[in-house]
């Protein structure tokens, strides 16, 4: 199952972005891409990287509706 970060749970709340990858990897990978564009975090330091790590979730998906387009 997909895995998800929303940048808000690590301490930016203005912040609306959601990392989502197939696994905990793939989502670190860009959300650290999205803090050094968005944020200027030109390194991630040892905390707010384990507090990322933290709040990884699983994807919420949304329900499939019969005739939804794919």
């Amino acid at each position: 199952m997909a895995k998800e970060l929303k940048c808000s749970d690590v301490g930016m709340k203005s912040c609306n972005f959601v990392a989502q990858g197939r696994d905990e990897k793939e989502v670190m990978t860009k959300a650290a891409e999205h803090a050094r564009n968005a944020h200027g975090m030109t390194t991630i330091p040892p905390d707010v990287e384990k507090k990322a790590r933290a709040a990884i979730r699983e994807a919420q998906l949304k329900p499939f509706t019969a005739g939804q387009k794919v």
